[in-house]
C-alpha cells in the first residue's frame, strides 16, 4: 500500500488521506481507499498542503496546514470580522474539532480504516478530535519521524511580518 495525502480535482473542498495500492511500478488509482477527510475552504488561498510520515511504531503522521489567508494583517491570522472566516486561524488551528492546523496519528488497519493509538491529546470526544496529536500549527508542509527514538519533527511557516512592529510580536 502507498498512503498519499492530496487535494481531489473538483469543487469538493477537502483533502483526502487515501491508500492505494502500488504494484509493480504503478499506482492502481481504482484500488483508493479513502482513510481520512479534511474540511478545507478553497474561496482564499493559503497553508492547506500537508504531508505523511510513519514512525518507527507503524503509527501515521499527518500534518494539515491552518487553512488560513496569511494576507489579512501581515502578523497572526486572526479576524473575527464578518465574512472573513478565510483569514481567521481560529476556525482550524485553535479549534479542537478541526483536522486543519494540526500534526494528526493514526493506526492503519488492514481493513483501510484507522484506530486511535494511545498518547494522542484527546480521549473524550467532547473536549476534540481523537485523531489529534499536534495542534495550533500554522503550515506545517514537512514532518518526519526519526526512526531509532520515534521524535517528531516538523517545519512551519510563521506570521508574515516583514518587519517588527511596536504592539505586535
Amino acid at each position: 500500500w502507498i498512503y498519499l495525502y492530496y487535494s481531489p480535482v473538483g469543487k469538493e473542498a477537502v483533502q483526502r488521506l487515501s491508500r492505494f495500492l502500488f504494484i509493480g511500478d504503478s499506482l492502481d488509482r481504482k484500488s483508493e481507499k479513502i482513510v481520512l477527510t479534511v474540511a478545507t475552504q478553497r474561496e482564499e488561498c493559503c497553508h492547506s498542503a500537508g504531508s505523511v510520515e510513519f514512525g518507527p511504531d507503524r503509527l501515521l503522521y499527518i500534518s494539515a496546514g491552518d487553512n488560513t489567508s496569511p494576507r489579512a494583517t501581515g502578523y497572526g491570522p486572526i479576524d473575527e470580522s464578518p465574512g472573513r472566516s478565510a483569514w481567521d486561524a481560529q476556525k482550524s488551528a485553535s479549534n479542537t474539532n478541526d483536522l486543519r492546523g494540526k500534526i494528526l496519528r493514526i493506526k492503519p488497519e488492514d481493513d483501510g480504516t484507522y484506530s486511535i493509538p494511545q498518547g494522542n491529546l484527546f480521549t473524550d470526544l467532547s473536549k476534540g478530535r481523537p485523531e489529534i496529536y499536534v495542534m495550533g500549527v500554522r503550515n506545517p508542509f514537512r514532518i518526519s519521524v526519526d526512526s531509532k527514538n520515534g521524535f517528531l519533527y516538523w517545519g512551519d511557516v510563521g506570521p508574515d511580518a516583514g518587519k517588527d512592529s511596536v504592539g505586535f510580536g
